[in-house]
Order: structure tokens, then C-alpha cells, then sequence
């Protein structure tokens, strides 16, 4: 028998068995017994949002003059928790699946998006009254820019807003998706700033908060790279015509860290420091912009 008509029986016998399962299981249908096309689908996401942090963890990164521990973890725990981190990244490496229904239900869009990592994601918990009247938080925590420029449509473009805020670099510095380069991160930006701007959408660039030290990769001194980082962020969008919002220069200590008056873990803001935050933000939303962005951005 040629391995042509081999493949053909198998076949067959694998629809017919299929069919004999149908018929056994009242309500199942072929398509359902032998398993969906292709992994396309119409509802992706299922159950809760994984990786929200919890009321312990949020008050001691948000409550000002909180002690800031992380609870100590065995072998098993932490294996336990790589691997839910892999079966996260292996089935929503980005995180689509977080705002997809408070996209969905947004009825008129948005005005303001603020687009970025762990500092976005806790802001709308530190300040919550500034998040209303269409200003809407799309930060996602741990999020480096390759994954916020893969969600950058559905959560940003399709939203038509007038304003974006892009507030990121943090866990590109410290590595959260691999090793990664400067030209890297900057080529994110100038993508997300890119498509904004196509969609005739004002950018506001925030700058990269300080720190001396990542409590979960400690091995990294990120203040110097924070800095260029930071230089090149004003200076590109002073060369592009974007909105500069520099956070880092009034929440920055004198040793390079951030104040403590500001942050519990010296990455993330506490309210206090978010307060100061939101006023820049304001200050930044309300001046006037012009009609509408220029479309082009050169290189």
C-alpha cells in the first residue's frame, strides 16, 4: 500500500471515529469532536485577568511610608509562579486579554489614554478620581515596550482618543522579556509615536522614573541607563514636536534614586508620589495643542 493511501485510511478512520463519539455524546458536534481549525477565535480570553497584584502588595507600594516587603517564597512557590508566568506568556505574551472588555465597553472611546507599564497600571489605583471624564489607564505591570507596542491598537488606536501618554522603559531596562538594546527600546517608541500620530493622535513621551535598584532583578544599577534613556526621550520629542513630561526631575533625590518621601520600593511611586505625577500630567493634558498632529515623524 502506497503511503498516499496509508494516510487517506488513517483518515477516514479518524472521521469515523469522530462521527461513532457524535453519536455517543448527544450535543457534540463533529467540529467540536475533532477540534477547532485553527487556534482563531472568536473569545480568546477567559476567566479573570492574571498577574493583578493583590490589596497586600498595593497597599505596601501605594500607602506613603509603608514597609515594603516581599514575602519570602519556597522552592515550590517559586517554580510554581515561573510557571504560571510561561503559560501566561505562552498564551497571551502581551496581555491583550486585560483590556479587552473595558475596551469593548467603552461606548464613546476614550479623550486621554495613558499607555504603559506597572507605574501606569497602579496610577488609576493611587489617583482614581483622575481616571474619569475619558481619561483611561492602559498600563499593564511588568510590560516592557515590545509588548505595549503589540497592544498599542486595540488599546490605544481604537479607542480615538485626542491625547496618548507612553510611559515606559523600566522593565526594558531591567530585562523583563530578555536581553534588549537601547535602539530596540527607541525604535518601539518611535513605532507607537508613529502610529499615534497616523491616527492623528497628539503623544505626550513621559520620562522613566528613578531608581537605583530592582527589587526583582537585583543584580541590574539602572540610574545611569535611566538617564540616557531620559535624554533621549526629551530630545526626541523636542525634535518631533511631542509633549516632554519630565517626571524624573521631581521625583529624583540627590543620590540619583528616588525620593522616599515618594516610593516604598524606590521603583514605583507611593499616592504621594502619584500626586505629584498627576499634576504634571494635568498640566500637560490641559495646555493647548493645536488642531491636529502632524502626520509625518522622521527618523
Amino acid at each position: 500500500m502506497s503511503m498516499t493511501r496509508l494516510v487517506d485510511k488513517l483518515q477516514r478512520a479518524a472521521l469515523f471515529a469522530a462521527a461513532v463519539l457524535c453519536l455517543a455524546l448527544p450535543g457534540t458536534s463533529l467540529a467540536a469532536a475533532i477540534g477547532p481549525a485553527t487556534a482563531m477565535s472568536a473569545h480568546p480570553c477567559s476567566g479573570e485577568p492574571s498577574g493583578l497584584p493583590g490589596p497586600t502588595f498595593m497597599h505596601m507600594i501605594l500607602s506613603p511610608g509603608a514597609h515594603f516587603r516581599l514575602p519570602p517564597q519556597t522552592a515550590r512557590q517559586k517554580a510554581q509562579a515561573a510557571r504560571a508566568a510561561n503559560l501566561q506568556r505562552a498564551r497571551d505574551w502581551a496581555d491583550l486579554c486585560r483590556y479587552r472588555a473595558a475596551n469593548a465597553a467603552l461606548k464613546h472611546g476614550a479623550q486621554v489614554v495613558f499607555m504603559g507599564d506597572s507605574i501606569t497600571d497602579f496610577w488609576q489605583d493611587a489617583v482614581p478620581s483622575f481616571f474619569t471624564h475619558g481619561v483611561v489607564d492602559r498600563g499593564i505591570s511588568g510590560q516592557t515596550t515590545q509588548q505595549m507596542l503589540v497592544r498599542f491598537w486595540p488599546d490605544v488606536i481604537a479607542l480615538h482618543p485626542k491625547i496618548v501618554q507612553i510611559l515606559a522603559g523600566t522593565n526594558d531596562i531591567a530585562g523583563n522579556t530578555g536581553p534588549t538594546t537601547e535602539q530596540y527600546y527607541q525604535d518601539d517608541i518611535k513605532a507607537m509615536v508613529t502610529l499615534a500620530r497616523a491616527n492623528h493622535i497628539h503623544v505626550i513621551l513621559g520620562s522613566i522614573p528613578p531608581s537605583k535598584r530592582y527589587w526583582w532583578a537585583p543584580q541590574y544599577r539602572p540610574a545611569a541607563e535611566i538617564r540616557r534613556l531620559n535624554a533621549w526621550l526629551r530630545r526626541y520629542a523636542r525634535s518631533h514636536h511631542l509633549r516632554y513630561v519630565n517626571y524624573y526631575a521631581h521625583l529624583v533625590s540627590p543620590s540619583g534614586g528616588f525620593r522616599r518621601s515618594l516610593s516604598n520600593d524606590g521603583v514605583h511611586p507611593n499616592r504621594n508620589g502619584f500626586k505629584v505625577m498627576t499634576a504634571l500630567a494635568r498640566a500637560a493634558i490641559d495646555k493647548p495643542w493645536p488642531h491636529r498632529p502632524a502626520r509625518g515623524v522622521r527618523r
